[in-house]
């Protein structure tokens, strides 16, 4: 039933608890496809040593650099379940009846995307976060747009942008936008780590000073102005973030670094 893809790039310290709580799943209609981004630490070994020989597992090692976007774009092409579940190499599985709760749904509705709540992992210590939106339209609207609290058929599938740091904006908008039928998953099923000080969403600072998050900002309004939404709630989301990587690029002093100070 189930694809769940994982973007791998130097998970080392953390891929084994993921993979530990994916495999005690109670429902066991899945396969793992792993996308290693060419890590450079021990991450690819320890997910060998743990997931080769087991059935419906495929490991897909990157020969160029694809981001988090492009791997899970190539993870999905390798997919074979009816729907796709995404997960970070940093994060976990918050109990061993998660995907039997999303199964339950999927059986009773077989809706297009599910909305997954998940519990935000800070200081050793954990809490359920609820995000349970009424319809797709508040869903475009969420603040938090992870790839890995939406559950989406697979046939619906949007691809990531690629070589960006900022791909989740603009395929959710998209996702949603050829997206009919909607559910919210009663129970939170990933953990987020954030206590994970190198993951890009724990060091706002730092690549908010990047090139290379500069670059993502461009690629991002790019993507999102030729973007053609069927949704008018999607479309008006659309416009909402154009306009704000536009005070990004305005306010934040972009303009400076690419013109060497001399913006007009």
């Amino acid at each position: 039933m189930f694809s769940i893809i994982i973007p791998n790039y130097n998970g080392e310290p953390y891929v084994e608890v993921l993979i530990e709580t994916l495999l005690a799943q109670k429902f066991k209609d899945f396969e793992i496809i792993v996308v290693d981004d060419m890590s450079t630490d021990n991450s690819l070994p320890i997910i060998k040593n743990m997931l080769e020989g087991r059935p419906r597992v495929k490991i897909i090692e990157l020969k160029e650099k694809r981001y988090n976007g492009g791997a899970r774009n190539v993870g999905v092409e390798h997919a074979t379940g009816d729907y796709i579940l995404f997960a970070d190499c940093d994060d976990w599985v918050n109990n061993d009846m998660c995907l039997a709760e999303i199964a339950k749904i999927i059986r009773l509705k077989h809706p297009d995307i599910i909305r997954l709540p998940y519990r935000a992992y800070i200081n050793k210590r954990a809490a359920t976060v609820n995000v349970k939106e009424k319809n797709l339209e508040t869903f475009t609207k969420s603040v938090f747009v992870a790839p890995w609290t939406k559950c989406v058929k697979r046939e619906l599938f949007k691809p990531f942008p690629e070589n960006s740091l900022l791909e989740d904006v603009v395929q959710h908008i998209a996702q949603l936008d050829v997206c009919k039928t909607f559910e919210n998953c009663p129970v939170p099923i990933m953990v987020w780590n954030r206590d994970n000080k190198k993951a890009i969403s724990s060091d706002t600072a730092k690549y908010t000073k990047d090139s290379k998050r500069y670059s993502s900002v461009y690629r991002n309004m790019a993507d999102l102005l030729d973007l053609k939404c069927n949704h008018t709630y999607c479309e008006e989301q659309r416009q909402f973030r154009i306009k704000a990587y536009e005070d990004i690029i305005k306010n934040d002093g972009i303009l400076n670094l690419i013109n060497g100070g001399n913006s007009q």
